[in-house]
Formats: C-alpha cells, sequence, structure tokens
C-alpha cells in the first residue's frame, strides 16, 4: 500500500490484479481519511438575515405587499445560487485516477514536494499520502543513546554526576558529525 500514494512509484510496478486492488484500498484510504470530500465545500456560516420591520403600509394591506415579497425570495435565489457556484474539491476517485493516470516522477524527486505542489488538484489524496510517506518511528537512535550511556557510565566511572554524564554523552553522540561537517580528517 506504500508504493501507490508515492509518485515515484504509483502503480507502474503491480500486476493487473494487484493494480486494481491497490487502488481500490488507496480509494477507501482517501474516503476513510476524508469522509465529506464529495460534498461541497462550504467554507464560510452566513449570519442571519436581519428580519425586516413592519410598516405601517404592511400592517394595511394585512403583511407584505406582492413587490416586497418577490424581492425578498429573489435575494434569497441570489445568495443560494452564489453559495451553489463556490468551487467544490473533486470526488476522491477523480483524485486517485487522475494521479495514477499522470506519469510518475523521477526517482531522485522528493515525494513531499510533489503533494505540496499538487495539493491544490489532489487535495484529499495529498493528505492520504502524507501518512504512508512519513517516516516510521523507531528506536534505534535511543538504543544507540543508551548504548553510549553504558560506555560512559561504567564501574569505573559509577560516582559521575549527571550533568557530566550528559555533557559526555552529548559530545560522544554530536562528536562524530561535527567531524564530518568540518572534514576533519580521521585520527
Amino acid at each position: 500500500m506504500a508504493a501507490i500514494p508515492d509518485p515515484r512509484y504509483k502503480d507502474r510496478y503491480f500486476d493487473v490484479d494487484t493494480k486494481m486492488q491497490a487502488t481500490s484500498m488507496l480509494q477507501r484510504q482517501v474516503d476513510t481519511i476524508t469522509p465529506n470530500s464529495s460534498a461541497p465545500a462550504r467554507e464560510t456560516m452566513h449570519e442571519p438575515q436581519a428580519q425586516r420591520r413592519r410598516t405601517e403600509d404592511d400592517k394595511a394591506t394585512g403583511g407584505l405587499s406582492l413587490l416586497a415579497m418577490y424581492d425578498e425570495i429573489l435575494e434569497e435565489n441570489a445568495l443560494r445560487h452564489r453559495e451553489e457556484e463556490r468551487p467544490t474539491k473533486p470526488s476522491t476517485t477523480v483524485q486517485v485516477l487522475g494521479y495514477l493516470s499522470e506519469p510518475p516522477i523521477p526517482r531522485d524527486q522528493d515525494p513531499l514536494h510533489y503533494l505540496a505542489s499538487n495539493c491544490a488538484r489532489y487535495p484529499d489524496l495529498a493528505i492520504a499520502a502524507r501518512t504512508y510517506l512519513s517516516a516510521p518511528p523507531t528506536s534505534v537512535d535511543s538504543e544507540r543513546l543508551f548504548s553510549a550511556a553504558s560506555d560512559v557510565v561504567d564501574d569505573k566511572r559509577s560516582r559521575i554526576l549527571c550533568e557530566k554524564a550528559e555533557m559526555l554523552l552529548f559530545v560522544k553522540m554530536t562528536f562524530a558529525f561535527v567531524k564530518k561537517k568540518m572534514l576533519i580528517p580521521p585520527q
């Protein structure tokens, strides 16, 4: 599943059956993440219209005049028409199929940069793809830190203060990085 949202690979390396399964899985995942994607985007809420005060003419005629009611209906329809003309997000199916119909990007390009630049065309797909393209959390760095700590705090240094141990660990863990950056020749 992680290959299909990656714009470097997409579905190009699957057989026909696997391609159909992977496409439907991606479609379901995009639908799950963004359930209201096919509904029109309604970003703003309108304030309720102020009620029109009744005038003496209204009271005399038994309510609103016919022309006033006509104007009110026109205003409501115009407001509703403006709301319907707002651009809606394309359905997730159109996004997935459009994404898969494009050729893959070169493998040396950043897939997250591609998704960011095409976020307007594939908004729901970009959200779903970020979950699969993120780096999985690992415990490697913490394992290395505990291993280095066991080298610093051992039987011979059992009385070392915490601050000193932290400083030694910091130096030990960053020395390789600094050496690489400064191009210090190995000793």
